[in-house]
């Protein structure tokens, strides 16, 4: 009886501390695998694919040297190493009307988990597109591996502790811990290196406030921006995640962000909107499309059958977007005295 009595207080004991341990954790330093910071950590340590998007025209995959295109079927460029892009760039900045550019099959390609593979023509290449979830990649800092990485499963109980060796374990890491809603604290300090400049970091407010921090070139990954590329990296990143309004002045100079602070916009990847009010529980259901029009990439919100959203229905055009969560966005008014709108949405 003793025994069984030393063994319930020993028990008593580990509950104890494991709940404290856990409360501590998820107060200061624990991360939802769905949350926006575990989104940025993900396009810090992605295996890059937005890079070279003026060629493939998808942030899913990357092609990998060596590869071979071909542009307005006459004029073939064999890529071999990364200088080799610039003779490639300087003939598609020569051209003054559309240009197609055409791979060479079989062609391999890698994924944004480092994964790689060889593809034999353009079908299965749309058929790996359509099935692989691309993203943008953050460049400007890194990691300075090896980090530890305590995980928890979605009832906050410790699972594992791991030492991550590289970018690709990270990636990987928290893209397994989304399939279960799973959540992970990253054991600081960790050390950090922007542009070749060491800092420590100590917690997960220091490390979000150094990404956003980053030079605005630190999200553009791209070698060369055409139109084609620029359109299928916004429609990437809009379908990506739920939307706030973090600021709207309208064409009379007003700031009426307030106007909008209870709402939540997700951009579905099928041209909706799906909009809910996050107070009183409403929904709404409204049409996007983004496109380009001489030379600038528009984006269409079609509210106008909302009453509570007619001020948003708009053919914004995109300032700047994934820099690094926010959509910047403006509205020329031709026929009010040509005054201009100003909207921006963050995800959350």
């Amino acid at each position: 009886m003793k025994q069984l009595y030393f063994l319930l207080f020993i028990l008593f004991l580990w509950s104890c501390q494991t709940e404290e341990f856990f409360e501590s954790v998820e107060e200061n330093t624990s991360l939802s695998s769905q949350s926006e910071l575990s989104n940025l950590i993900s396009r810090l340590n992605q295996n890059p694919t937005a890079f070279d998007d003026f060629i493939d025209n998808s942030n899913s995959f990357s092609l990998e040297f060596p590869f071979e295109v071909t542009v307005n079927s006459e004029n073939t460029f064999i890529i071999e190493e990364f200088d080799d892009y610039q003779p490639l760039i300087d003939e598609l900045s020569s051209l003054s009307e559309d240009y197609i550019i055409t791979i060479g099959f079989p062609v391999e390609i890698s994924l944004p988990n480092y994964e790689s593979l060889n593809v034999q023509s353009e079908s299965e290449l749309e058929a790996i597109e359509a099935n692989v979830e691309g993203s943008i990649e953050i460049n400007c800092l890194e990691y300075n591996f090896p980090l530890d990485v305590n995980i928890f499963d979605a009832e906050n109980s410790l699972t594992d502790r791991r030492s991550i060796q590289n970018k690709a374990q990270f990636f990987n890491l928290i893209q397994n811990l989304k399939q279960n809603n799973g959540f992970y604290q990253i054991v600081y300090p960790v050390t950090i290196s922007i542009d070749g400049s060491n800092q420590s970091i100590s917690s997960n407010v220091n490390l979000e406030a150094a990404i956003e921090n980053l030079d605005a070139a630190c999200f553009d990954p791209s070698l060369f921006i055409n139109s084609a590329s620029g359109l299928q990296q916004f429609i990437a990143f809009v379908t990506s995640g739920e939307f706030r309004v973090t600021q709207f002045i309208d064409v009379n100079g007003d700031d009426e962000t307030g106007d909008y602070e209870n709402f939540v916009f997700t951009f579905n990847s099928n041209n909706t909107i799906s909009i809910v009010n996050t107070t009183s529980g409403d929904t709404f259901t409204a049409d996007w499309q983004a496109e380009i029009d001489d030379d600038e990439l528009v984006f269409e919100l079609d509210l106008e059958d909302l009453e509570e959203f007619e001020d948003l229905d708009e053919d914004w055009i995109v300032l700047d977007f994934a820099n690094p969560d926010q959509i910047e966005l403006r509205y020329e008014d031709d026929d009010d005295g040509g005054g201009e709108s100003f909207l921006t949405f963050e995800k959350i």
